[in-house]
């Protein structure tokens, strides 16, 4: 879950690597480069995991960005932050930030659902924790608080739902449930600017979060269903997937 956070922060953050000359290599490089690090703490077979899960999340955002034609420059991993897509331009209204911020878990999700198929098929604790750690991460991901991709959605459908967003990111926090700084920016970025949204102060243009009735229902149905299944599939998931201690004992 904290690689979703820092992909999301730094997606909307632009500026972070406006220096960065960023070539067709970059995302190659970007993905050994995490893998490596990630290596040290949690092993070759299982780093590669997350990064390739982590790239298919990316890529569903990438596939929506190409469909409406919004230019983007390579994706990026950084270690222990996540990814990053720098768009050249922003999306032309709110339905077609909601759909490229829905991209990404739709497609993270079947990734991780691919992991626990192959999981049953073989017995693999290895593939049933990766299919554990791409069910966790898109789901933090559709949490609806500021930039995260769920706060884009929640955000195209009603303002007031991102300030419900960060009433449930502070519970969380106070609950101890999360403990990570980068969470506490995103939150922080979060309630500053529903808070905006709410009292009538956007920086979007004019009309921007005009989208119709039909719209709104679509992209809330599809939060839905999709929060839905993969609450559903990490239950099954758990089911034979062990824990460290459960595989150290030999269980």
């Amino acid at each position: 879950s904290l690689f979703a956070a820092g992909t999301v922060l730094m997606g909307k953050t632009k500026w972070i690597l406006a220096g960065l000359k960023l070539t067709k290599m970059m995302p190659l490089v970007s993905m050994v480069g995490t893998s490596v690090a990630y290596s040290f703490f949690f092993g070759w077979p299982y780093a590669v995991g997350m990064v390739g899960l982590t790239f298919v999340h990316e890529t569903g955002h990438a596939v929506a960005l190409r469909y409406y034609n919004i230019p983007f420059n390579p994706m990026v991993m950084v270690p222990f932050m996540g990814a990053v897509i720098v768009t050249k331009e922003l999306p032309r209204n709110a339905w077609q930030d909601a759909v490229v911020a829905y991209g990404g878990p739709a497609l993270g999700s079947a990734g991780a659902l691919g992991c626990a198929a192959a999981a049953a098929a073989t017995d693999s604790q290895l593939l049933y924790a990766l299919a554990d750690f791409g069910y966790m991460i898109n789901l933090f991901n559709l949490l609806p608080i500021g930039s995260m991709d769920g706060g884009r959605i929640a955000g195209a459908v009603h303002p007031s739902l991102g300030a419900l967003g960060v009433l449930a990111g502070g519970g969380l926090i106070y609950a101890g449930a999360v403990h990570n700084p980068i969470f506490y920016l995103i939150l922080g970025t979060g309630a500053y600017s529903s808070g905006r949204r709410l009292l009538g102060y956007e920086d979007e243009v004019p009309g921007y979060y005009s989208i119709s009735t039909g719209q709104k229902v679509k992209i809330s149905a599809a939060y839905v269903g999709l929060v839905a299944a993969l609450l559903v599939g990490m239950s099954q998931n758990n089911k034979k997937r062990k824990t460290p201690r459960q595989l150290e004992r030999g269980y």
